[in-house]
């Protein structure tokens, strides 16, 4: 099946998948006075299928018998298929993976990953010089055991649940073809509705959230919905860094954060609280990469195409090594609200209009909003390589 790069960012929880790709979608079927040959993606009835291993490592900087440091190992099997969408999705095109996770080393916190269904809708823009692939928008249906709770309750298991929708404010340009070597910086604006749930078979709930939030370019983003099953919160986190969280429900709560100030010759964040009306004052330590003022902005990704490369052993391709491509992508987010820095990065080779390997990498540095002190360090690393592939219809199409 012939593709474009898939973005992926890897999270604690897992990954956000972006980007599958193909051709004539928006663009007529028949363009005259085309000197620019369209790659054949997003050929509905196509079909890939890709091997690969999934790790997560969760180190905490005061491991104990309550809250000990984790590592899953998975063997995973990703079958990703092109069909027209439904008129009423927000693109021509629906890109559907299936992942399944095959545990090999399971985890003791966190989510044992079982499968993850994701459908990205997508177009693709044709010219007499170019062929751009964009996304509309993606959805994610997860599926595993929450080992935290499992742990953490002892009357398990707890089976966890996550669907989200990411919507772009503006189409996401995934790729422009034919490749030009070069970096571009990625739009963030977007919704993304999220609902969360972990429950054991007597129908006990470990958590369960429903929430909506938009981000802009800069990394501020809001967010409102429930927590819990009695609980909702409202999160404003500025450009600047500052940000308000009020939640309410058994307990009234509300908590600023401002920007750092310098306090015995080190910066310090200061972080006020109100519970049920009893206030408390913090001044935590500074986290934010180069302990001063938090970054602007306070998430970027950039894209940057390469060029000719070769496919990394790991990935256990045997065949599709000529002509390789290599896309790249990095990331970092800074999120003051939940304390975390996430930093990221996506390898993609494509050959002869394939994607034959993909690997990414992310981590993520949480830290106590109170004191400022490390809490944990989430690391998640991918890699999976093409065994098959078949064709759908418009075969004549293919190179």
């Amino acid at each position: 099946m012939k593709r474009t790069v898939a973005l992926a960012s890897f999270l604690a929880s897992g990954f956000l998948a972006l980007g599958l790709s193909a051709c004539n979608g928006s663009a007529s079927p028949s363009t005259p006075n085309v000197s620019f040959t369209p790659l054949p993606f997003l050929v509905p009835g196509s079909t890939a299928h890709y091997a690969g291993t999934f790790s997560e490592v969760v180190t905490y900087a005061s491991p104990s018998a309550k809250q000990p440091n984790s590592t899953g190992v998975y063997k995973t099997a990703d079958v990703e298929t092109v069909s027209a969408a439904p008129s009423s999705a927000p693109a021509p095109f629906d890109v559907h993976r299936r992942i399944t996770y095959t545990v090999t080393t399971v985890p003791s916190s966190g989510i044992q990953l079982q499968q993850r269904v994701i459908d990205s809708f997508e177009s693709s823009t044709v010219t007499a010089t170019s062929q751009t692939i964009a996304q509309a928008s993606v959805t994610t249906k997860t599926s595993g055991i929450d080992q935290t709770a499992n742990r953490v309750e002892g009357n398990g298991p707890y089976k966890y649940s996550n669907d989200s929708t990411t919507t772009y404010a503006t189409p996401r340009i995934l790729f422009v073809f034919p490749f030009v070597a070069g970096s571009t910086n990625v739009p963030l604006a977007r919704t993304v509705t999220d609902v969360q749930r972990s429950a054991n078979g007597a129908g006990e709930v470990y958590s369960d959230r429903n929430t909506t939030s938009k981000y802009e370019d800069s990394g501020a983003f809001s967010e409102t919905g429930s927590i819990a099953s009695d609980e909702t919160t409202r999160v404003k986190a500025n450009a600047n860094g500052t940000a308000v969280v009020a939640n309410s429900g058994t307990s009234l709560f509300r908590e600023t954060i401002s920007l750092p100030i310098e306090q015995d010759g080190a910066f310090h964040i200061p972080v006020d609280r109100v519970v049920n009306g009893v206030s408390t004052s913090y001044m935590a330590a500074d986290w934010y990469p180069g302990n001063a003022a938090p970054p602007s902005p306070l998430a970027s990704t950039a894209e940057t195409v390469k060029g000719p490369s070769s496919v990394p052993p790991r990935c256990g391709v045997s065949g599709h090594t000529a002509g390789v491509e290599e896309v790249d992508s990095s990331s970092t987010t800074v999120d003051v609200v939940s304390g975390s820095y996430t930093t990221g990065r996506t390898q993609t080779f494509v050959s002869d209009g394939s994607i034959v390997c993909r690997i990414t990498y992310s981590k993520v540095e949480a830290h106590s909003v109170e004191t400022g002190l490390p809490v944990s360090t989430t690391t998640d690393t991918f890699a999976e390589g093409l065994t098959a592939q078949s064709a759908g219809r418009n075969e004549s199409h293919r190179p």
